[in-house]
């Protein structure tokens, strides 16, 4: 039996409260820079402007002769609206409730980081961050309430790099990771078609267990600690013009947690098997590795120009499967196929003054799901960026920085149906607004 409680599980690759119609490709987070959000991470591992860049090239922090840190945060705003054009429960009746309000909430995603040099040739750094996230939440009883209903992933990756100036024009860098992972995800489960087709009509309408008539809940979390690497190198032919080149591994996330189940009384009697019982659960999923390439070019002393091209591996994540510890409960198995995506971006800085640096940029974000594999709770679709930002000097030491993105998400057609939770079809209609504040402290 194929439960929907479990097409989430993605869970284990989260963040710090996101929305997943804010992510990069699927549910990768790129919100890491106060101010390179303001070139829509354009240049990102080739631009030296903070130590943000040892997320994106570990071999940009050789670009700093002082020791530095860096601490900002990004708000972001996502809308994510279904219209639902149909709805059923799993014997084919129409779906009460209406249709889950705006799936998007407002989060809060904070990044740090630390760069010291040890000698001329050999700087250290430490980085604080959350690369994957997600977070859907709709109301309790709306019409896809055994599809989903909430989707909450929050994870840290604390990074520890080194670089190493081979010479005036090469430097290489990189380092291990750890990431933390937590996950929670819940949905209603309509013991009622369960019942109808275990028992039969008659038997279930004599208990008072007939569909969209007994809803239960389940309610799934678990976390985990992974493990993983970073590597770059940088490049400056000529001066002002510097090349990076980037790569982040692929890590396994095995959860472990439980699933705890709500049954109505009406339903007691599908549990005498032993399923649909509190249980232990495993899950083990491949989050995928990244390549970036980035560009940086000083067009004069007051203008720059850069551009940015991020490759995510979104190949590994086939399927996700969720083992149960009862042996009552079979595993549920949910196809996911997902595709490797390109994130591209190109952006422009200009400082008018000795204070002031304005940004600006542009991206194109890929998204990884086809439309036959979209979900309730991935409705992901491709997006369009478009940044503005800027940094003050505010003196030798204290640098402040903000930025702003509005993304323009493509329509996002829905048809997801399973033989538990029925059939959902509709459009999402979205968008997303994210503010990032920072500052930068030089010793």
């Amino acid at each position: 039996m194929r439960m929907s409680l479990i097409v989430a599980c993605s869970v284990v690759g989260g963040s710090l409260t996101a929305a997943d119609v804010v992510l990069a490709s699927g549910f990768q987070l790129k919100e890491q820079s106060s101010s390179k959000l303001g070139n829509a991470f354009a240049g990102a591992g080739a631009s030296g402007d903070d130590a943000s860049i040892m997320f994106y090239n570990p071999a940009g922090i050789a670009l700093f002769k002082n020791p530095q840190a860096m601490a900002g945060v990004a708000a972001i705003k996502p809308t994510a609206k279904l219209g639902i054009s149909s709805a059923t429960d799993g014997t084919g009746g129409t779906m009460s409730g209406g249709e889950g309000g705006d799936a998007g909430s407002l989060a809060a995603v904070p990044s740090a980081y630390l760069v010291a040099p040890v000698n001329d040739q050999v700087n250290v750094g430490l980085a604080i961050n959350v690369p994957f996230g997600l977070r859907t939440s709709y109301e309790d009883d709306w019409a896809g309430r055994y599809h989903a209903i909430t989707s909450d992933l929050e994870t840290v990756s604390i990074t520890g790099v080194a670089s190493l100036k081979l010479s005036d024009k090469l430097s290489i860098g990189g380092g291990p990771y750890v990431n933390y992972a937590r996950a929670r995800l819940t949905n209603a489960i309509d013991f009622g078609t369960i019942c109808v087709g275990a028992l039969g009509a008659g038997s279930c309408s004599a208990l008072g267990a007939l569909p969209q008539q007994a809803d239960g809940k389940v309610d799934i979390s678990g976390d985990d600690w992974s493990m993983g690497a970073t590597a770059g190198l940088l490049y400056e032919p000529v001066k002002g013009t510097r090349i990076g080149l980037s790569w982040r591994s692929q890590t396994k996330v095995s959860v472990q947690g439980d699933a705890d189940f709500d049954v109505p009384d009406s339903a007691r009697a599908l549990t005498a098997t032993g399923a649909f019982t509190d249980s232990d659960i495993s899950s083990t999923v491949t989050l995928p590795e990244t390549i970036g390439l980035s560009l940086h070019h000083d067009i004069t002393d007051e203008v720059a120009v850069m551009g940015d091209v991020v490759w995510t591996a979104w190949h590994r994540f086939e399927e996700l499967r969720i083992e149960f510890d009862n042996a009552a409960q079979a595993d549920s198995v949910t196809r996911e196929n997902w595709n490797d995506t390109f994130f591209v971006s190109l952006g422009a800085t200009w400082r008018p003054d000795d204070n002031w640096t304005l940004r600006t940029g542009v991206a194109y974000d890929q998204s990884p799901v086809d439309a036959n594999f979209r979900t309730a709770r991935i409705p992901d679709q491709d997006r369009y960026w478009l940044a503005v930002g800027a940094d003050y000097q505010v003196d030798d030491r204290w640098k402040i920085s903000a930025g702003y993105t509005h993304i323009f998400v493509d329509s996002a057609a829905l048809d997801e149906s399973s033989a538990a939770a029925g059939t959902l079809r509709g459009t999402y209609e979205g968008s997303i607004d994210i503010l990032t504040v920072g500052a930068t402290l030089r010793f």
